[in-house]
């Protein structure tokens, strides 16, 4: 049987298997039936994601799409929604649970005994820790029978949020960014490595080799080596290491001698997986064979290094009851030219009652960085470091803090040389492409404290001229005259008159047909971005009343199943004085073809760079991608009639071109956006008057898929 170094997907999502007897909910038609057309296609999404969902594993990637799916025909079947949020976290798509988890609460906030459980994981993705820890502890707190596992694992993420929230108030000063595309794939990479000279990167893949079957039970293919060479301070394209190291087993790289001549792999066939070593001969690697020192064991043994001065190597193993639990940190001592001391637990410094992995010494060998998912850290596995002091004794394990470590999962760390400042990682948190990536970092020098010059004293006035002998000095007469204080008369006391109540009414309907819409509103304070109340329109004439606290600015965030979200702003001045502000709200309804203008959009004059002020409405645009995930769209710039033709199809272009790349920058998928210029070609309203050509120039985005 082959054994994988590090299938992340087994590592982080244990808790679920044992609960799924009681988690398994099932939909049914009669609830999932609604007044809308299309329940026959729905439907079938649902009976394809249910298949999906019950074989579990890989496949719950499969379910959250197929759920997906069917939650555009019904958007509020309890039942739906905590499917499709336990499929979008056990899945590559863990930041999309929490609106469903959400709205299970709102609907049939009973429905299973774990949803706090699956609702507070969702919210420590969301990096709303508090709010996090809040609902794992109603899940710990309540009543009834718990599954062991889930209870281990609720108790671990909870300890995760509380240490988050004391790791993340000293935010280290790094620029961390994913290495990209030509490294990276949607498979898995991780246990990177670098050459002495820095010009080599090692690392594993689980990408697919041609005519290499799939036989892991998470859907991938087995771990194989590449290697990628920096040309022009560039990464080119990896290509496999060697063919010689190509089994039909895994190997990952773990060590490189400094002379670059030999390469200590995992080779995952042997006693659960070994460390054996590959020797570079006229520039082909050799088949890999034994290391000559005794490391490996019955056990696993999946990380390994040599101190700079080689005379220890640090290992990983798991070796059972003879550690602290999981996978533990481990070293031997040279004693001889070839004699090497027997392993000995580096201790509770180093290791948790968790896994320990990624083992990686510092340049001159003081400090040891690792990964950890036992420590307290924020989430998922960490990476730590420990120092050794003068006195050869190690400190214990320090967090190595945000955005290094983040609530996903970050470990395999290559710190930085005194020849290159960059730092390496390997991480799944949002931005990967696909799993576990490589990212490179550095540290970001702190701004220079700026010391004013000192302000120098005044100097003193002189002294005065002395007073001549002839001269008559006349002195005023001060006479002080006692006042009589009267008792003060107190005024009479005005009552306050209590603040007016306000209510913010109006209605919500179909942009273009003008029916009413049931709609959910929420009204947030500008000025903490808290949401104050919360209402819903009438599905009979799209009406709605929301009490205001009173007089300020508010933002009204409206949601409608089928429909674009919105966002209006309402300022009740100091003056107003009616008991009621009126709001008409109209949804723009999804559908394939429909253009939406973008209003708000601006940019410098002849030129297509976006200013400030345009963020707000860009932000909204990609909050509607967010929530519509199977949306594709067309960003679309238009020009007034004045000018050159040919410049305003390509000031057009260049303009819809700067709106997809502020998406992109933001996070969202290149492949669900495309851009074009019309230039003057499609005006809205006459070139021939001022407010004509304002209305004109003008950003679309037309739906193309739904």
């Amino acid at each position: 049987m082959r054994h994988s170094l590090f299938i992340i997907s087994g590592t982080i999502l244990f808790l679920a298997s044992s609960a799924f007897g009681q988690t398994d909910v099932k939909i049914t038609k009669k609830s999932f039936r609604n007044d809308q057309p299309g329940f026959e296609s729905a439907w079938s999404y649902v009976v394809t994601g249910d298949a999906f969902f019950k074989k579990g594993g890989p496949e719950y990637s499969a379910a959250y799409q197929n759920y997906l799916k069917a939650s555009f025909y019904n958007s509020v079947n309890p039942e739906l929604n905590y499917k499709t949020g336990v499929s979008a976290l056990l899945s590559d798509n863990k930041e999309k649970a929490l609106p469903f988890f959400q709205k299970v609460l709102e609907e049939k906030p009973d429905l299973t005994d774990d949803l706090m459980f699956f609702t507070g994981r969702a919210l420590q993705f969301e990096g709303k820790y508090d709010e996090a820890g809040d609902k794992l502890e109603k899940y710990l707190n309540s009543e009834g029978k718990k599954d062991k596992k889930l209870v281990a694992s609720a108790e671990k993420y909870l300890e995760e949020c509380r240490s988050a929230k004391s790791l993340l108030t000293d935010t280290l000063r790094v620029e961390i960014k994913n290495i990209g595309t030509g490294i990276n794939s949607n498979a898995d990479e991780y246990a990177i490595l670098l050459s002495p000279d820095s010009r080599s990167l090692y690392f594993t893949s689980r990408r697919q080799l041609s005519k290499q079957s799939n036989e892991f039970d998470d859907g991938w293919f087995d771990e194989n080596i590449y290697v990628s060479t920096l040309v022009n301070n560039s990464w080119d394209m990896p290509v496999t290491a060697g063919e010689k190291l190509i089994t039909k087993y895994c190997e990952s790289p773990l060590y490189m001698s400094p002379s670059g001549g030999e390469l200590y792999i995992y080779s995952g066939y042997e006693n659960r997986g070994d460390i054996r070593k590959s020797v570079l001969k006229k520039g082909v690697w050799s088949k890999p064979a034994g290391t000559g020192f005794k490391i490996n064991s019955g056990g696993t043994e999946t990380s390994m290094t040599f101190s700079p001065g080689a005379d220890e190597i640090w290992f990983v193993s798991d070796r059972g009851k003879k550690g602290f639990g999981g996978k533990d940190i481990w070293f031997i001592r040279r004693e001889g030219e070839k004699k090497w001391s027997k392993p000995v637990n580096a201790g509770a410094s180093f290791n948790s009652s968790l896994d320990e992995e990624s083992l990686r010494f510092s340049e001159n060998g003081d400090t040891l960085w690792y990964g950890s998912r036992g420590h307290a850290g924020i989430g998922g596995f960490d990476i730590f470091y420990s120092v050794r002091d003068s006195a050869g004794d190690w400190k214990p394990a320090v967090n190595a803090g945000y955005p290094v470590n983040t609530q996903w999962d970050d470990l395999f760390f290559l710190p930085p040389t005194s020849t290159d400042s960059s730092f390496y990682l390997v991480s799944n948190r949002p931005g990967s492409m696909g799993g576990m990536d490589i990212y490179t970092g550095r540290y970001i020098p702190e701004e220079p404290v700026i010391i004013p010059e000192p302000v120098p004293e005044p100097e003193p006035p002189p002294p005065p001229e002395p007073v001549k002998p002839d001269t008559v000095v006349v002195r005023d007469t001060v006479v002080v005259i006692k006042e009589v204080i009267k008792e003060p008369v107190p005024e009479p006391v005005q009552a306050v008159a209590p603040e007016p109540v306000i209510y913010l009414i109006g209605s919500v309907k179909d942009s273009e047909t003008k029916e009413p819409v049931l709609a959910r509103l929420e009204i947030v304070d500008i000025s903490t971005d808290a949401v104050i109340n919360t209402t819903a329109s009438s599905d009979v004439d799209g009406s709605f009343r929301v009490r205001l606290p009173g007089k300020g600015t508010y933002m009204v965030d409206v949601r409608g199943t089928g429909f674009l979200s919105d966002m209006k702003s309402v300022t009740i001045a100091d003056n107003f004085s009616g008991e009621a502000y009126n709001l008409d709200i109209e949804l723009i309804k999804v559908k394939v073809g429909r253009k939406v203008v973008l209003n708000n959009i601006l940019f410098e004059t002849g030129k297509s760079v976006l200013t400030p002020g345009s963020g707000e409405e860009l932000d909204r645009l990609y909050g509607i991608l967010n929530e519509n995930p199977l949306m594709r769209i067309e960003i679309s710039g238009h020009t007034d009639k004045t000018g050159s033709e040919p410049l305003n199809f390509r000031l057009s272009e260049n303009r819809a071109r700067a709106v997809v790349d502020y998406l992109v920058k933001k996070g969202v998928d290149s492949g669900r956006l495309e851009y074009r210029g019309f230039g003057s070609l499609q005006p809205v309203a006459d070139n021939a008057t001022a407010e004509g050509r304002a209305k004109n120039r003008r950003v679309e985005f037309k739906i193309l898929e739904f």
